[in-house]
């Protein structure tokens, strides 16, 4: 009995808001824009660049293994992430070989593209029977030190490499486990 008189009531209010000359309550009202919410119209002169197919790479011709890095590389990465890290009070990472040749070639391949982030899949710079938690990665200004996510987090090992792009920016990378 409760349900009829409620419909009845919103059929009574509709109603009366018809006989007034409003909409009812039901019917669908558009939503006015503002005119600073609407797209922008972007000059030609942004348009985005065409690249000639010729001109992209494939990416089973990249070659994705890279040299093994020497102990001074290894120890110059390292040595600032963990100095980041002590900065923090955390504890140091270990060195760890193939995470370090891992690092090296992940550096090495976004630098060579100039990709600021990840690469479609970070781990397969990884040598075979290696394994990492993580990845972490930053394209910054030299003058700007280590960055790199996974740098403050507890893991144990680690392997760190960074490789300088032809924009003059460090191309850092991170493994951890």
């Amino acid at each position: 009995m409760r349900k009829y008189v409620l419909c009845v009531a919103l059929l009574v209010v509709a109603g009366a808001a018809e006989a007034r000359g409003r909409r009812p309550l039901y019917q669908y009202q558009p939503m006015v824009v503002p005119d600073q919410y609407r797209p922008m119209v972007v000059p030609d002169q942004y348009q985005p660049m065409v690249v000639p197919v010729a001109q992209l790479v494939e990416p089973k011709a990249v070659e994705l293994k890279a040299a093994a890095p020497t102990a001074k590389e290894v120890s110059d990465a390292l040595a600032e992430v963990n100095a980041a890290r002590e900065a923090r009070g955390l504890r140091p990472f270990v060195s760890d070989p193939d995470l370090n040749l891992a690092a090296r070639g992940a550096a090495q391949y976004r630098a060579r593209y100039l990709m600021a982030g990840h690469t479609d899949n970070d781990f397969r710079f990884l040598p075979e029977g290696a394994t990492a938690s993580a990845a972490g990665c930053a394209a910054w200004e030299p003058s700007l030190g280590w960055g790199a996510c996974c740098t403050y987090e507890g893991y144990t090992y680690a392997g760190a490499a960074w490789s300088l792009g032809s924009d003059g920016r460090r191309y850092m990378h991170l493994f951890v486990r």
